[in-house]
């Protein structure tokens, strides 16, 4: 029987899971605000009604009711337990330490994790070679010299260095390590059914890892200036796809949910030269086209694209490539492409010009997808020469049918200025191409985001906000509250709300307020006249009494909503962290609430049972009953008024 998970492993899977990352490997989410909304994958959900705070890391659906955690929606999709939907974390995280928890290993980490176990030993050995051994020693020259990388550098990206006495390949006989998983592994050359040798013999070697980690192949330059094959990375296979796998998107990422741009680069050297002058969203495709996998590993991060391509025509035509791509894949997107000058890459630009003219480069040469396609059209041509400058605004047309309104009329006077058109002639051509090819304009336009904004998908907020307040004395149980600044959670304003009566917005109020203040919690606690009318709540209380007890520091939501495990009870914490949790509330705040809770729900209980005995009554034709009943109502209307 597997042991129970310590407290600090759970945290640290929380603390490195991203409940937007999840979610969006069932359904697409879209950025509005400061969270995401989609379709919710729980039912049939026509207008998006799940909304995700990748702050806060809990999600809530407005049409089924379903809330919860990372560890809940996978428990709640997947059918997991608690336990292995936290071990199904760990395992996509690459997070270690939990084997003894595991109970029965999952079929695809069986499958694949003595392969991954044989991949981390073999960078552990060929970086070792490299820094520490007379057999490193040409290749870490050629590292510190040439490529101008100190030590710290190269550790930190796990650089490295095959000698050609097959250390690999020895290593793995000598630790017994499976035939079969060594020749699955594609770390061998094998011939005549035998492995005979080392795949990356006699070259400097760059690791590459998936986005949570893990080495799942290799780049290897030859040292030998007279092998033909200068390059080599690992071959595809189940665990190895270049199609989807982004070099360093792993170091990455956590810069680019932060808010730095994603920035795609041509080559392993150019996102290290890039991540050194301070752009530490750099990622690298592997000598493959970009693809659709890769824009959406992106887009889970970010709204924020920029293609650094090299300026040859190879770099133009990958650019060229890149741009509709991500337009049609992610509409939303802000595209930004740089070109950096004398057709240099960024790592010549780093080794020759130094740290700070590569770090200017890559902050203030920012084009739009307008702007270099239209200079990519220039290159190459006199547009002097009129048939020249016919071709030119023949590749204009199609880059500008695509642009927004405002660069099309920026560029159309731009070309007639500096070539000498007339403006009308100009715009009478390009109304001509847009009538005889209609729909080219895109949603993403130039990548500009529509003037700055996601373009969310169709939304019905539905219900309105509104609660039973029939019988409610003139009092307002919110006085007293105290705004605590802009709400970082949810913007859950569009979406419906719930009915809910007096009483419990009051009990909802106060809960929170008991979660967030010492001060209030210690005052209720000392109360024994004091329970919330509604058990879900003074079950609530209950439990955060016990959390409070095992969970030193700041409150947090989603370690108390797995605390809870409960989904109804989870739907109502939830709700009172949307309506409540921005905001502190003051002393008067908390009288008001009691008072609601103390005085108010007794009376609407009377009032409530009164009028039930009055219907019967007069459903029954008891006219003496009936005139007591009402009598007894109203001197309980009376009674309450005056307090």
């Amino acid at each position: 029987m597997a042991e129970r998970i310590p407290q600090q492993l759970i945290d640290e899977v929380r603390s490195q899971s991203n409940i937007v990352d999840l979610i969006q490997q069932y359904t697409p989410l879209v950025k509005r605000g400061r969270e995401w909304n989609g379709s919710c994958p729980f039912h049939d959900d026509r207008r998006p009604s799940m909304f995700v705070d990748d702050k806060k890391q809990v999600f809530h659906c407005f049409s089924c009711g379903r809330s919860g955690t990372v560890f809940s929606f996978l428990m709640e999709k997947e059918g997991y337990t608690y336990p292995q939907a936290i071990l199904k974390l760990a395992e996509d995280e690459g997070i270690s330490g939990l084997d003894e928890y595991s109970g029965q290993p999952s079929a695809r980490q069986e499958k694949f994790q003595k392969i991954y176990d044989l991949y981390d030993a073999a960078q552990k050995l060929y970086t070792h070679i490299l820094l520490n051994t007379t057999a490193g020693e040409q290749a870490l020259a050629y590292l510190k010299d040439d490529r101008k990388l100190d030590e710290d550098t190269i550790k930190r990206y796990a650089l490295g260095f095959v000698p050609s006495n097959n250390v690999l390949l020895s290593y793995a006989r000598e630790h017994n390590i499976d035939e079969k998983v060594m020749a699955e592994s594609e770390l061998f050359i094998e011939r005549d059914g035998e492995l005979v040798r080392d795949r990356f013999n006699n070259r400097v070697l760059w690791p590459i890892r998936n986005d949570r980690g893990q080495v799942v192949g290799f780049s290897g330059r030859s040292l030998d200036p007279d092998n033909p094959a200068k390059y080599m990375n690992s071959p595809e296979s189940p665990f190895f796809n270049k199609g989807k796998l982004l070099y360093n998107l792993d170091q990455a990422k956590a810069n680019i949910r932060s808010g730095q741009k994603a920035m795609i680069f041509e080559g392993f050297m150019d996102v290290i030269s890039a991540d050194l002058a301070g752009a530490g969203g750099a990622v690298a495709t592997m000598g493959t086209a970009l693809t659709p996998d890769h824009v959406a590993a992106l887009t889970k991060l970010t709204d924020q694209i920029t293609l650094v391509y090299d300026g040859d025509a190879a770099g133009q035509k990958a650019a060229k490539r890149s741009i509709p791509l991500i337009r049609e894949q992610a509409p939303q997107v802000e595209i930004g492409v740089i070109s950096l000058a004398d057709n240099r890459d960024p790592d010549e630009v780093r080794r020759e010009l130094g740290l700070d003219a590569l770090k200017q480069a890559l902050e203030q040469s920012t084009q739009t997808p307008t702007e270099y396609l239209i200079g990519t059209a220039k290159l190459g041509k006199n547009l002097q020469n009129q048939a020249q400058y016919l071709d030119f605004l023949k590749e204009v047309w199609p880059v500008l049918v695509t642009a927004s309104p405002v660069e099309q009329d920026y560029f159309l006077k731009k070309i007639a200025e500096d070539y000498g058109s007339s403006l009308e002639s100009l715009q009478s051509e390009f109304k001509t191409y847009q009538q005889e090819h209609p729909g080219g304009r895109s949603n993403a336009g130039s990548g500009s985001h529509q003037g700055g904004h996601s373009v969310a998908p169709e939304w019905d907020s539905g219900m309105p906000s509104e609660w039973d307040d029939s019988f409610i004395p003139d009092i307002d149980p919110l006085a007293g509250r105290n705004e605590a600044g802009p709400y970082n959670g949810p913007n859950w304003q569009d979406a419906p709300k719930e009915k809910v009566s007096v009483v419990e917005k009051a009990e909802r109020g106060l809960l929170m307020a008991i979660i967030k203040s010492s001060k209030v919690y210690d005052e209720i606690k000392n109360r024994p006249d004091f329970s919330f009318v509604h058990p879900d709540y003074q079950i609530l209380l209950m439990l955060f009494d016990a959390y409070k007890e095992e969970n030193e520091g700041d409150f947090d939501l989603a370690t108390f909503m797995d605390y809870v495990q409960k989904p109804e009870l989870n739907q109502k914490m939830l709700a009172i962290d949307r309506e409540f949790g921005s905001l502190e509330a003051g002393d008067e705040a908390v009288k008001d609430y009691l008072k609601v809770i103390l005085n108010l729900a007794p009376y609407k209980e009377q009032e409530t049972k009164l009028k039930q005995q009055i219907a019967q009554a007069r459903n029954e034709h008891d006219d003496a009953a009936l005139i007591a009943l009402t009598n007894e109502l109203i001197n309980l209307k009376k009674k309450h008024a005056q307090h």
